[in-house]
């Protein structure tokens, strides 16, 4: 007896489901693709399944990651496109033919085989988990489930905008001081290779003691000038670096105690923190529109952050959800983490029964937040490092002149 599959798919831009017979799973995704269905879930219900023994080798699949602004691109026009009813497969034909970058390109052809041959879509993505991760997909599926595929791919763009919008703030906070400190080092590498040796040959033709500071700076050049000084002290210290960072990533003990140390760190540690809770609020409030279970919601989120101090405090909360406390509750447990104002807003939510609001809330609080912490931090970083550029400098300068000057008090 054949076996019976239910099903769920698109007809052109028409949600249907019903049941069809097969030999197996293979057989019932190539029946429902010839009639032109796309199918969003498949399930055997009834009789024997009799595998095929003569599948095809599996397609090999693309490794690489794709730049986010390539997906969310990819993402925002997909959604469009379904909105406007057109047909999935045409959909990621046409997406596909606009696609520049190379291995997006590939797996969005991948993604069009693996959908043209009756694979459901959420699960056609699930394969390039390089590119789309637990969030994409698992609102991808909320989406095919409940026939709103177009309103889930648009969580999805608004969520990932965040994202990149997080990541590039932080970035142009952190730009600026980094050129300064870079030109700053670069001047005084400069200086002390190329400079410093013109001055040190006229203090020697004058037969003078050099003044402490003079001589500081002359001794740092000539170390810095010497092969086997700060050429193999650059050496060592690059190797040191690489050996430390390594055996941070490495071994998982020293890893957490780096995070640890980065959350302490003023404004620093802030920023990672904001930005953490921002995105945890922003995946919770996505997936619990998307009825994801609030076990793997919070194992989402978890796996979304870095920082592994944050991550083990939502596997502390999901232990705690497990044996039945409320969120907020288990989110006050771990105050280092989740502040009293993460907390209280998540514990009105839980009163008012309106989750998916409350957690959007908080993470557009987080994001004002944040953007604070950002401002800050610019305002901060940028008088520092003038100030250590002016300091340092000056000082080689005044250390340089001084002799000149007691030349000149001589004469």
């Amino acid at each position: 007896m054949a076996a019976v599959y239910k099903y769920k798919g698109i007809q052109g831009s028409q949600y249907i489901d019903g049941k069809v017979e097969a030999l197996n799973r293979d057989e019932a995704a190539f029946k429902l693709s010839e009639d032109g269905i796309i199918i969003t879930a498949l399930e055997k219900i009834s009789g024997v399944e009799i595998e095929d023994e003569n599948k095809s080798k599996k397609t090999k699949r693309i490794k690489k990651k794709v730049p986010i602004h390539e997906v969310i691109v990819f993402t925002k026009k997909l959604e469009t496109m379904v909105r406007a009813g057109l047909p999935i497969l045409e959909t990621i034909s046409m997406i596909e033919k606009q696609t520049s970058n190379p291995s997006l390109k590939q797996i969005i052809g991948q993604i069009h085989n693996d959908v043209e041959s009756g694979t459901p879509l959420s699960d056609a993505f699930a394969k390039h988990p390089y590119v789309f991760d637990n969030v994409y997909i698992n609102l991808l599926r909320a989406g095919e489930s409940s026939g709103k595929v177009d309103l889930f791919l648009g969580k999805l763009v608004l969520g990932m905008e965040k994202g990149e919008k997080i990541r590039s703030d932080i970035k142009g906070a952190l730009t600026y001081p980094i050129v300064l400190f870079v030109v700053a080092t670069a001047v005084i590498i400069l200086m002390m290779v190329y400079v410093v040796p013109i001055f040190q040959g006229i203090f020697e033709g004058a037969g003078s003691e050099l003044p402490a500071p003079t001589q500081i700076v002359v001794n740092i050049s000539e170390f810095m000038r010497d092969p086997m000084g700060g050429g193999l002290s650059a050496i060592i210290i690059v190797a040191i670096g690489v050996m430390v960072s390594t055996f941070v990533k490495k071994n998982y003990k020293m890893r957490r105690s780096w995070h640890k140390f980065v959350l302490k760190l003023p404004l620093f540690g802030e920023l990672i923190q904001k930005s953490a809770l921002s995105k945890i609020a922003m995946i919770q409030g996505n997936l619990t529109a998307a009825g994801v279970p609030v076990m793997e919601s919070l194992d989402i989120a978890a796996s979304a952050n870095d920082n592994i101090v944050i991550k083990e405090a939502m596997v502390e909360v999901k232990k705690g959800v497990f044996s039945g406390e409320p969120l907020s509750v288990l989110f006050e447990k771990e105050p280092t983490i989740f502040p009293n104002t993460f907390t209280a807003m998540t514990s009105v939510g839980e009163r008012t029964g309106n989750m998916e609001e409350m957690f959007e809330s908080i993470a557009r609080y987080y994001e004002e937040e944040m953007d604070a912490t950002i401002a800050q931090l610019t305002s901060l970083l940028e008088p520092i490092m003038i100030v250590f550029m002016g300091i340092t400098i000056g000082f080689i300068l005044v250390a340089l002149y001084m002799p000149m000057f007691a030349m000149g008090t001589t004469i």
